[in-house]
């Protein structure tokens, strides 16, 4: 008796010992839970650590995070412990971590940009004063973060953004703003098209004409007169985007030997690839001939309306770290269902509710709990709401394509239009063609080609042809959205029907 005592004692110690895990710090809450992943030898289990830390709010965990990050040798360790010091820490860890991520690639700044837009409050004047001279590029996706559920900002961050001469955030929050289907001040815009920068005027004529072509009419003065001035500086680019605002606003189309040679470049044509095709309507049969568009093109809707802003969850984690947790519990069966989702002003999820979800056993419907409450949810659009049903997606023994790149690697999420050239299928998914039932869904899908989330947006009547549509997504392989030749994450919307 008395051997059988020491042995569970013995055991008990050993465990209580034991070297923490990815998937034993995924349920953490303490310090005392925490410290030994941040001081482990592993790179995956200090990146857990430092994610736990800040999505359970543990701001005691400062100052081994301070004490980690000025020792830390992996990017992908750091980049946790980057962002779990710039979302826990004051304004001086926010300085500190700018520092820090210095010695690191230049995509590290992004990840920075993207922690500090999830501190919300003072986001705005910590990106003027340390990052808009930094390396950070996603200036699309920062403004959209901070801007989530703050759309009344949008006049100030608009007059802040134009007093400071700032082209690639004023080009990043129209780009916002075109995207989430808001509109910035006909004030801002009036003021935007004088200054002296050609990239601030620039992005305000492809967003006006991006925003305004289906309807111009609701332009008034002074913006409508300031369009319809004309104006010698600028580029091509401006000087044509110029004409076509003036022929929205009633203007004669008339043909241009200058226009044509344009519209026959490679960035004359880039101009009309996507959701743009609404200002089709006031070029020239010319210079719709010079695009080489097809004249019968159709014209597209704002890629937004009618459309339900919706949250990214699970979202990306540190590679490896999504793997670790199925393994834990032995999960190679797949799920499939609606999961409602609650999460704070950063993205941090607070609260999961998954009944609706189906798996073959608890355990993977654990997982895949602990997966999505280790997510950092990312809006699609500053409209999404806080508290939103999300689809969880996986085919049995797959992977779940949430593995973050490594931290040399830019990350990009933007949906598709403008610039962004589309994903194209290289495997497409047995889909029919049934006209009584039309489907639609907005897929993420990432720099890898793979599918990350999708969603329903227009569905058949009957439940098992979404279910199967849904999983059949899943497995689809793309040849990735690009930018500037650049592969990166899309949002992105497909079209089809199940036979019945």
């Amino acid at each position: 008796m008395m051997k059988t005592v020491l042995s569970i004692l013995l055991f008990a110690t050993l465990a209580a010992h034991a070297a923490p895990t990815p998937a034993s710090l995924a349920g953490a809450t303490t310090v005392e839970q925490l410290t030994p992943g941040l001081k482990s030898p592993d790179a995956l289990t200090r990146a857990t650590a430092a994610r736990v830390a800040m999505l359970r709010n543990v701001t005691a965990m400062l100052p081994l995070l301070r004490e980690s990050l000025a020792s830390e040798k992996d990017g992908m360790a750091a980049r946790e412990e980057l962002r779990a010091l710039v979302l826990l820490g004051t304004d001086a860890d926010v300085t500190a971590a700018i520092t820090q991520s210095a010695k690191w690639p230049a995509p590290m700044d992004d990840a920075i940009a993207d922690a500090v837009a999830r501190r919300g409050a003072n986001a705005l004047d910590i990106y003027h004063a340390k990052l808009a001279g930094s390396r950070m590029s996603t200036h699309a996706e920062f403004f959209r973060q901070m801007l989530w559920n703050r759309g009344v900002l949008i006049p100030v961050v608009a007059s802040q953004l134009l007093g400071w001469h700032d082209a690639a955030g004023w080009n990043g929050l129209l780009q916002t703003a075109l995207d989430s289907g808001v509109t910035v001040s006909a004030g801002a815009m009036t003021v935007s098209l004088g200054m002296p920068e050609e990239k601030i005027r620039d992005a305000s004529i492809w967003y006006l004409l991006r925003t305004y072509a289906p309807d111009p009419e609701v332009i008034k003065d002074p913006l409508r007169a300031a369009l319809l001035e004309s104006r010698a500086e600028g580029s091509t680019r401006e000087q044509f985007g110029r004409e076509l605002l003036r022929r929205m606003l009633g203007a004669e189309r008339k043909d241009n030997e200058r226009w044509q040679t344009f519209l026959a470049t490679d960035e004359g044509k880039s101009l009309f690839q996507n959701d743009t095709a609404t200002v089709l309507r006031y070029l020239t049969e010319a210079e719709l001939r010079a695009t080489g568009l097809p004249a019968n093109r159709a014209v597209k809707k704002p890629v937004f309306e009618g459309r339900s802003p919706t949250l990214i969850v699970p979202s990306l984690l540190p590679a490896g770290l999504a793997d670790a947790l199925l393994v834990e519990v032995r999960c190679s069966d797949g799920w499939l269902g609606v999961a409602n989702v609650t999460v704070d002003g950063a993205g941090r999820v607070l609260n999961t509710d998954l009944k609706n979800v189906s798996t073959t056993s608890d355990d993977c419907q654990g997982a895949a709990e602990r997966i999505v409450r280790m997510s950092l949810a990312t809006p699609t659009s500053i409209l999404s709401q806080s508290a939103i049903p999300v689809v969880l997606i996986r085919r049995p023994k797959t992977p779940l394509c949430i593995d973050e790149p490594p931290p040399g690697v830019t990350q990009r999420l933007l949906r598709v239009s403008g610039a962004v050239t589309p994903p194209l299928f290289t495997r497409r998914p047995p889909v029919g063609r049934d006209a009584k039932n039309p489907m639609a869904a907005e897929i993420v899908v990432g720099r890898d080609g793979c599918v990350r989330s999708a969603r329903l947006l227009k569905q058949s009547p009957q439940p098992e042809v979404n279910s199967d549509w849904l999983l059949d997504l899943s497995r689809a392989s793309f040849t990735p959205a690009s930018l500037d030749n650049q592969p990166i994450d899309a949002i992105y919307e497909v079209a089809g029907s199940r036979e019945n």
